[in-house]
């Protein structure tokens, strides 16, 4: 069956109730005091997350796919509550980092690891991919490294509905991350920042769509963004796993992994693509199975299946 694309207007129209909660919710994260904008960001997820059943299962398939018979049914539940929690509280973060000096964004770092294998993989001169995924504050990731190490140049796709985008990327922009968007423009502005030797950031941790490569994920073979792999294979830049996770509403760990083993691929270009994919993926794997409820669960990161294979959610 053929995919239909909507005119941008249907989805204009179609969101209006939720530009109008989103501009309120903007409103009172922005005026309550600090803990009590995060009581409301957790209270408003906890409510959506049992007003929406189909969230609830999605999230509980994704941790028994990726964390295998790590938990039972019930911790599931308990883990999808927590990660329902933790998107809350990400919100609220982020609205917040639109407003409130870039200072204290940075403070909201309380504790730093790694930042010597991004500097070191810098050292190389050719610039740095920097792996990140959505987990927990990603845009927090970003804007510490900006301002800590070196300017984040962040690859994104603007929404079907352009009030989302106008902002978001404007807020992104005053932390100090240069947005680069996806489109016609895409690969000179990659070039670019890749040669002024600074940090790509490439969110790669979702379904690739039709357009992915399959490469496994937690053992299951899965549609994968092809772009950190092609470049890293065209350019020789290095690829470093970049994350924060949340100690607490308000408190952050910046963690940066060793660069990523890029040694004995093999000579056939798609055969070597697929193989760094399985790393990069297996390097994701690693950091969600430390803590899967800081992970974004409710997304179908099995979506897309290769041919003949069924239907996984």
């Amino acid at each position: 069956m053929l995919a239909v694309t909507m005119p941008r207007w249907y989805y204009v129209v179609r969101n209006l109730p939720v530009r109008a909660l989103t501009l309120a919710l903007i409103w009172l994260v922005r005026v309550l005091p600090e803990r009590a904008a995060y009581a409301l960001g957790a209270g408003l997820a906890w409510l959506a997350w049992w007003l929406l059943p189909r969230w609830r299962r999605t999230a509980a398939r994704n941790l028994e796919l990726v964390c295998g018979e790590r938990y039972d049914a019930s911790e599931r539940r308990r883990i999808g509550g927590r990660a329902a929690r933790h998107l809350g509280w990400y919100v609220v973060e982020f609205i917040r980092m639109g407003s409130m000096p870039v200072e204290r964004t940075l403070a909201m770092v309380t504790e730093v690891e790694g930042v010597e294998h991004l500097s070191g993989a810098l050292t190389e001169g050719r610039g740095a991919i920097g792996l990140s995924m959505h987990y927990g504050n990603w845009d927090l990731c970003g804007a510490y490294l900006t301002h800590r190490i070196r300017t984040l140049h962040a690859v994104g796709k603007p929404q079907r509905d352009e009030f989302f985008s106008n902002l978001a990327f404007p807020w992104r922009a005053r932390l100090g991350i240069v947005n680069i968007m996806s489109g016609k423009r895409m690969n000179s502005a990659v070039l670019r920042a890749l040669k002024g030797n600074n940090v790509l950031g490439l969110v790669a941790d979702q379904n690739g769509g039709t357009t992915g490569v399959f490469a496994p994920f937690a053992g299951i073979e899965a549609s994968t963004v092809p772009g950190p792999a092609a470049l890293a294979l065209k350019f020789g830049c290095p690829l470093v796993v970049i994350y924060t996770r949340r100690l607490a509403p308000g408190k952050h760990r910046w963690v940066a992994k060793a660069p990523l083993d890029v040694s004995g691929l093999p000579t056939d270009h798609d055969e070597a693509m697929v193989e760094l994919l399985t790393r990069i993926n297996a390097a994701y794997v690693e950091v969600i199975r430390e803590d899967p409820s800081q992970w974004l669960l409710g997304h179908k990161r099995f979506k897309t299946r290769p041919a003949g294979e069924p239907w996984l959610y």
